[in-house]
């Protein structure tokens, strides 16, 4: 009766050990970014953003972008914030996050300027085949006094192993379009 008893829990446990196995929220991106502005010259720089995943549901989140424009024009994004999901499945999750947002710009003379504010996003992201995630998210941005912007964002990458994977966004906005490639280490 023991044995017919554990092999019971066993079977049971092997659901909610491959839920819990679902998309992870630890990991940390590295690539080239490319942004075009519209009625300006187009940037380009790297970002490095990553993502730790606590009790479960949650996440901190910290972003980092940096453009160099022609003119010695420099601009950095940097946001950091909590996040959660909402898991509709293993391979499906509904993603919300919200946190602060800075931006600092600077140009050759002695010319700096720099804003702060709050992110708000919230979107889907599922693994749409072995190793293969897709996203989609709504990203809201005010750094106050006019200046806040809506983008539509969808990436994808595709993990070569457990942990590394390569990928793609972009991002349009009301005056700009992004794109990201790099890499991702999950842990």
């Amino acid at each position: 009766a023991g044995l017919a008893s554990n092999e019971r829990h066993v079977r049971a446990a092997v659901p909610l050990a491959a839920q819990a196995e679902g998309l992870s929220y630890s990991y940390i991106d590295l690539g080239y970014n490319e942004i075009d502005i519209d009625g300006a010259p187009s940037g380009d720089g790297f970002g490095l953003r990553g993502s730790i995943g606590f009790a479960e549901n949650f996440f901190a989140f910290a972003d980092y972008a940096t453009f160099g424009f022609p003119g010695s024009v420099d601009v950095d994004f940097y946001s950091v914030g909590l996040g959660g999901r909402i898991g509709m499945s293993d391979k499906v999750d509904l993603v919300g996050r919200a946190g602060y947002a800075k931006a600092d710009a600077s140009a050759g003379g002695g010319f700096s300027v720099d804003d702060d504010g709050y992110v708000v996003a919230a979107g889907v992201r599922a693994e749409v085949a072995d190793g293969f995630e897709l996203d989609g998210n709504v990203i809201y941005t005010d750094f106050g006094s006019g200046a806040d912007d809506t983008e539509l964002a969808v990436g994808g990458r595709y993990f070569f192993t457990e942990n590394f994977a390569a990928g793609a966004e972009f991002r349009t906005g009301d005056d700009a379009d992004t794109i990201f490639v790099g890499v991702r280490f999950a842990f």
